[in-house]
């Protein structure tokens, strides 16, 4: 049996988003504490595939590169690493300044290429490549290989199966069915699609160990495959992290008040802790309610301080509660009102927004009131 542990994407010393310059220094040192955890995690594993961006840029601090080095070395199994295109292999990177341990097997080069390790399980052979630069707009697999005899056979890799004129590396299904490979390792997708098999190939993306903003929502992961002899591979995604960050649709059809709508937002984020939530405003409210985002943000992160929890919030809402008489209206504020109704119902929530905030500052300019 040989069990490997396969991540990604971690984009160590990477800014965070939606929290205070302090919050974001904290979390960096607590992902950066997280990638220790995953190694000693690996304890139980034969080998780790890295499939890149381990690192986010170019520069990354000499406390990360150190505290990554000292686990990489202290786990002592082979660890395998295909630099992405946020951290690519190239002169004066993380990749080339000091001593790597020699359980460390770094890709260093665009071309496909192959690392030959020996498992308490049995013997290996990862295939893989690395970005030297930012961008790879074609994919070594594509120019085929020949497994190894009497060897199980990995890829660990950086490359996108989203788009076959993907600038980062288009991976695509029949490259990989005809690869002939037990496993390949992917990084790149943060919102990790669901595993699949190509040809005899089971691939899958790693997704994030933890989200750095509100484009990488929910817990991360990493994955867990294990490969026994004579049947298919198993495999497990576990969850990792100590933020997250969160999306909540909030329907506040009837209120009026910022303070009635903190109190709605505040009993869903109860029980929510180290976590950054987005709360978008739906549903329909009088057209003289304009929700004070801020206020009502403020508001919520007291009620839920002690969670840990940072609240940012976005006005969807539409100003037409009450607003039907409008319809039938024939002054200049029925006008006005009917001329906007295309935009209050599009299907394209920019239109609506836009539609709903001139009809917001148009009616208050009617009645002379401050906007």
């Amino acid at each position: 049996m040989i069990r490997i542990l396969h991540f990604g994407d971690m984009h160590l010393d990477s800014p965070f988003s939606g929290v205070e310059a302090s919050a974001g220094e904290r979390l960096r040192a607590e992902l950066r504490s997280l990638f220790g955890e995953i190694m000693a995690f690996a304890a139980d594993y034969d080998a780790v595939l890295i499939a890149g961006d381990l690192f986010d840029c170019g520069y990354v601090s000499p406390d990360t590169v150190g505290a990554v080095r000292d686990a990489l070395e202290a786990y002592g199994r082979p660890v395998v690493i295909a630099p992405g295109n946020h951290d690519p292999y190239v002169q004066g990177s993380v990749w080339t300044l000091g001593k790597w341990s020699d359980n460390v097997f770094i890709f260093s080069s665009p071309e496909l290429s192959r690392f030959d390790i020996e498992t308490g399980g049995g013997p290996v052979t990862v295939w893989g490549w690395a970005f030297t630069s930012d961008r790879m707009d074609s994919c070594p697999l594509n120019r085929g290989l020949s497994p190894a005899a009497g060897r199980l056979n990995l890829i660990c890799a950086h490359g996108d199966m989203s788009s076959p004129i993907s600038r980062y590396c288009p991976v695509t299904e029949t490259a990989l069915s005809l690869s002939g490979c037990d496993y390949a390792a992917l990084g790149h997708i943060h919102k990790a699609p669901p595993f699949a098999v190509y040809g005899r190939t089971l691939a899958s993306y790693c997704g994030f160990p933890e989200g750095r903003s509100w484009d990488e929502p929910g817990n991360g992961t990493v994955v867990s495959v294990t490969f026994e002899e004579g049947n298919p591979p198993t495999i497990e995604k576990i969850v990792t992290g100590h933020h997250r960050y969160e999306i909540m649709t909030a329907d506040i059809t009837g209120e009026d008040s910022d303070s009635g709508t903190a109190a709605r937002l505040a009993a869903m984020a109860a029980g929510l802790a180290n976590t950054s939530v987005m709360f978008r405003l739906e549903g329909a409210v009088p057209p003289d309610y304009r929700p004070d985002t801020e206020r009502i943000a403020a508001a919520v992160a007291e009620a839920a301080r002690r969670g840990d929890v940072s609240v940012t919030v976005r006005d969807n809402t539409l100003p037409v509660l009450g607003a039907e008489y409008l319809g039938s209206d024939m002054t200049v504020r029925g006008e006005f009102y009917r001329s906007l109704l295309p935009g209050l119902s599009s299907a394209d929530a920019d239109e609506r927004r836009l539609a709903s905030e001139a009809l917001r500052i148009g009616l208050l300019a009617l009645e002379n009131r401050p906007f």
